[in-house]
């Protein structure tokens, strides 16, 4: 497997964030990688008391991340790296994920509304922008135990080989099962070009523990999600640019749906 040399963490310091911080630390730990936990801030906005005072408002991001150690033990397991800037969270994001050339970012999202869903659209957002596997941890779910993958799937383009090897080389290493799960089709409704990419798709994943499911449901998020619940998927793993289908149902793309209302951390992969 290729090692994962760089995985970014952005951080507010939420115990959401937390949350996420401890599934980054255990990938880090599982699959050899190293972590940048990052803070962003604007000193207008996110530093009210520290507007007059930049030293004092840096040495008090200094003392957060020196908390972060404290709380987070297991941290001392991998090699880390804390950093702060100053600017825009979602511009810095991308642009760290780019000039550092990150392997993976993790990120804390909740599906609600109010600021929850500004947190939850900004997160979408970076998804869009950045060109690395993502994983979502939503509130209070954890990677920890993480056994088998639904990997959401409709065949509707083909696959682009290197999104679909990080989702191998991550089962291979973590000794994971793939559930591969198609919504609202069956292979009797497909056409020829369909049926190939499916055919790929199985020879990719024969490196792999994985299986094959068709099952129906109103919405596709919600089978989705169902689905995972109903058969121990302890992570959703989505690939946006095969759901062409998928997409004509929604005013919204599914991976921002899912990105805002699944309970099961989600795998985006690019």
């Amino acid at each position: 497997m290729k090692i994962l040399k760089r995985i970014l963490l952005p951080t507010d310091f939420s115990e959401r964030a937390g949350n996420a911080l401890d599934q980054a630390i255990h990938l880090a730990d599982r699959i050899g990688g190293r972590l940048l936990i990052m803070h962003v801030y604007h000193r207008l906005v996110a530093e009210e008391d520290y507007t007059d005072n930049p030293e004092k408002l840096e040495k008090g991001i200094d003392k957060k991340f020196a908390k972060l150690l404290k709380e987070h033990p297991q941290l001392s397991r991998v090699p880390h790296e804390f950093r702060k800037e100053l600017g825009l969270s979602l511009d810095n994001i991308v642009e760290t994920v780019k000039d550092e050339e990150i392997d993976l970012l993790v990120m804390a999202t909740k599906g609600a509304s109010g600021f929850d869903e500004i947190w939850g659209t900004k997160t979408a957002k970076i998804i869009k922008r950045v060109q690395v596997p993502v994983f979502v941890i939503p509130d209070k779910t954890s990677l920890k135990r993480l056994k088998k993958v639904g990997l959401a799937c409709d065949y509707s383009t083909s696959t682009v080989n290197h999104e679909m090897q990080f989702l191998i080389d991550l089962a291979r290493e973590m000794e994971l099962a793939v559930d591969v799960i198609t919504l609202n089709r069956d292979a009797k409704t497909m056409i020829r070009q369909e049926l190939d990419n499916r055919e790929d798709i199985i020879n990719l994943l024969d490196e792999v523990k994985s299986d094959f499911h068709f099952t129906y449901s109103n919405s596709v998020e919600d089978g989705l999600v169902e689905y995972g619940l109903a058969n121990n998927i302890d992570l959703i793993a989505i690939l946006p640019r095969s759901y062409s289908f998928i997409e004509r149902l929604f005013n919204e793309s599914l991976t921002q749906k899912m990105t805002f209302h699944s309970p099961i951390p989600l795998l985006v992969l690019k």
